[in-house]
């Protein structure tokens, strides 16, 4: 089994069967768009003479939003025959496993205490579900979930050792004064989940979901202070690291995310003053969405939306008892009502040890 890519494929089929037809998604509640996680993954079994073909995929709707596997039908073919029932892997098989490692990069700047509704606290409590939705989602799904956490104003401040969810909502309050040092926050977040990811086991797959969250354009990355270290406590239990960082321009930054090919880059960006530019390339080039507010009360709903990224990842797949030759698999997703939906179809070789993808 090897570790997947998380490059997306977007295919997108109109309100009518759409079997062959990839359109662009267009009135939305009448359109369905699946994205292709990475190569489809192979493996032949010598003992028993199967072949295992393993698709992770997002659905979408016509606004782009994720759709849950109860919202969906997936029906599964190989050269156009429908797949046994006995052929199609369990939810919970291990077949089927795939790891979350999820990097939360949070605005702890004084400018988050001074909307007319504080976002600090509300950031905090948003960021701590989204973690436990995670874990959640791990309760009957095989696999490993596990998250870090950054926080930033004209430092960066990461927990020391491993932390419950719940100290999250017991960070300190920023003090005044303070400035953002958000690119240079991503970007050691960035290169940590990249060194992460390359001492993953090739053997597993890996999804690696980063969420960077500001209410505000960065103003203080251009200023190196990386001889700033220390350690303070949150509790007698629980403490927590700080550093200063090198200088870091936008560019620099947009490289380092763009090196990490299997990084899924989503950011929140709060309030009137942010650079909606900045943060909208770097969700583009992370392979990411880009969500806005002016509100502080939203907060909650803002990391909702990037809560269903990554709990509508979708890995399905089958155990073809075929003879060697070359085969079509093709994935389709309907909607609930089944009024819009999108296909994805590949050719492959099964059935010996040369089990591939053909181009």
């Amino acid at each position: 089994m090897a570790a997947l890519a998380f490059g997306a494929l977007a295919f997108a089929g109109c309100a009518a069967d759409g079997e062959g037809d990839f359109l662009d998604p267009v009135t939305p509640g009448s359109s369905i768009s699946i994205e292709i996680l990475g190569d489809p993954e192979l493996e032949y079994d010598p003992q028993k003479g199967t072949t295992n073909v393993v698709v992770q995929f997002i659905a979408r709707d016509g606004q782009d939003n994720p759709l849950s596997a109860t919202e969906l039908d997936v029906d599964m073919r190989l050269d156009g025959n429908t797949i046994d029932t006995e052929a199609i892997l369990r939810e919970d098989s291990e077949e089927l496993s795939a790891n979350i490692h999820l990097s939360l990069v949070l605005d702890a700047s004084y400018s988050m205490e001074q909307h007319a509704v504080p976002a600090f606290e509300p950031m905090l409590s948003a960021a701590r579900r989204t973690v436990q939705q995670g874990r959640n989602l791990y309760t009957s799904r095989p696999g490993v979930f596990n998250w870090n956490l950054y926080w930033f104003n004209d430092l960066i401040f990461q927990p020391t050792g491993t932390w419950p969810d719940f100290v999250i909502e017991n960070i300190p309050s920023p003090d005044p004064g303070s400035f953002t040092k958000l690119y240079a926050a991503v970007d050691l977040a960035v290169e940590e989940s990249l060194e992460a990811a390359l001492s993953a086991p090739t053997d597993e797959r890996h999804q690696h979901i980063m969420v960077v969250f500001s209410d505000g354009a960065d103003n203080y990355s251009w200023f190196a202070n990386p001889e700033v270290l220390g350690t303070s406590n949150i509790t007698n239990d629980y403490a927590y690291d700080y550093n200063g960082y090198q200088a870091v321009t936008q560019a620099q930054l947009l490289n380092r995310v763009r090196d990490h090919e299997t990084l899924q880059l989503h950011v929140i960006g709060l309030g009137s003053a942010v650079n909606n530019t900045a943060l909208k390339e770097l969700a583009r080039v992370g392979r990411g969405r880009y969500f806005k507010n002016l509100s502080a009360s939203e907060i909650p709903t803002l990391f909702d939306q990037v809560i269903r990224e990554f709990t509508t990842i979708q890995t399905t797949g089958v155990t073809l008892p075929v003879p060697p030759g070359d085969y079509t698999f093709k994935i389709k997703v309907k909607d609930a009502d089944g009024t819009a939906s999108a296909s994805h179809e590949f050719r492959f070789h099964g059935g010996d040890g040369n089990v591939r993808v053909i181009p």
